[in-house]
């Protein structure tokens, strides 16, 4: 299940605003002899992570850039001001106001020796934003790994995917959120030549800020994810004298198979479920055996949710004895099968007249409603 779009995370040079002269990357990879890419490598993983400009700092990346530690420190100490996008401010705001539970915030890798650029975001536009996130001040960089968009989505208590990151450079703002599991949106003028890297709902690409900002107002309410019809899964395990193991919830009054839903999210098979559930209500080790019903049922919980049932017969290993949590089972009981088909829900107890009668799957709905004819 694809889960929506909860925080908006934009970058800043060259989104929100640019460097006035050449960006502190730009002019180390003009001063240095090293490959442009062995430079923003150096930069990203020292320079952008350092929370202040130190003399060992210094020495050590004046070393892995081969560039003298006096000229290093004059470049570090040239004065770069952020000059704002006018339209950064009303733009954000649009966003906000058509998305009013959408979080905005600025996540942007910045060196300590440019944290001005931070405290004019902050001034601008702080008061559109739910957080900023400069990497001088965190420790965390984008292109250095996915703790930067764990940090974030820790702060705001969301999931990774739920982030989507908007910014204009391929590795920190679409390469990165993407292997970190977050969405990312390129803003880029020539972003059609590059192959689309991954599907619409977790990569789109358009060419500016403003259409950015359009394209987000149209992708987030169809990140909304759909609602998901719950998955049960429930275990028949009987005794040796083919009794039958029931439990009864706090909030119940009829009693049900020992089971549970499937998690919405990962790689959780209704086997592995009913084994799962068991051992939590239970504290009872089980083996999933043969599949003695599969299908559909209407309106049968408290708050009329369809559900899709699952049941399995269920082998126990070790100990036979039930260990109930209070804060799930009230009352377990063995039943033979026609106590059982009185104590049970009476879904549940259809399902296990049915599974009597060796029928193993189809469907169930509300008795206490008729079926509605079909066509004339």
């Amino acid at each position: 299940m694809n889960r929506g779009i909860s925080v908006v995370s934009l970058s800043v040079d060259r989104l929100l605003g640019h460097t006035y002269g050449q960006s502190l990357g730009d002019a180390l990879a003009t001063a240095s002899p090293k490959e442009p890419a062995t430079v923003a490598a150096v930069v990203r993983t020292h320079l952008h992570t350092a929370t202040a400009i130190g003399d060992d700092l210094i020495r050590q990346v004046a070393a892995d850039l081969a560039l003298p530690p006096r000229q290093l420190a004059d470049l570090l100490h040239t004065p770069r001001p952020l000059l704002l996008n006018p339209t950064a401010r009303a733009l954000i705001a649009g966003l906000r106001d058509a998305c009013p539970d959408i979080r905005v915030v600025v996540c942007s890798n910045l060196a300590a020796a440019d944290h001005t650029h931070a405290n004019a975001v902050r001034d601008e536009l702080g008061q559109l934003l739910d957080a900023a996130y400069f990497s001088c001040e965190t420790g965390l960089a984008k292109g250095t790994g996915p703790p930067v968009f764990e940090h974030l989505a820790r702060s705001h208590g969301v999931e990774v995917a739920e982030i989507v990151h908007v910014g204009d450079t391929l590795l920190e703002d679409v390469q990165a959120p993407l292997l970190a599991g977050a969405r990312a949106l390129w803003v880029h003028p020539d972003h059609a030549r590059i192959p689309r890297v991954a599907g619409p709902d977790r990569y789109r690409a358009v060419p500016d800020l403003a259409e950015a900002i359009c394209e987000l107002r149209e992708w987030m309410p169809e990140s909304q994810p759909r609602p998901a019809l719950p998955v049960r899964a429930a275990a028949l395990i009987r005794d040796a004298q083919q009794r039958i193991l029931l439990v009864r919830g706090p909030d119940d009054e009829d009693f049900s198979l020992p089971g549970g839903r499937c998690e919405a999210i990962g790689s959780d098979s209704p086997p592995t479920a009913m084994a799962r559930e068991v051992h939590e209500e239970l504290r009872l080790a089980v083996t999933p055996g043969k599949l003695v019903w599969a299908g559909w049922s209407e309106a049968e919980s408290a708050t009329g949710d369809n559900k899709i049932h699952f049941v399995f017969e269920a082998h126990i290993v070790g100990t036979s004895v039930p260990v109930p949590d209070a804060g799930e089972v009230a009352e377990i009981c063995w039943s033979g099968h026609h106590e059982a088909l009185r104590l049970l829900h009476p879904a549940e107890a259809d399902r296990l007249h049915r599974i009597g009668c060796d029928r193993s799957h189809g469907w169930q709905y509300d008795t206490t409603r008729p079926l509605r004819a079909q066509g004339p």
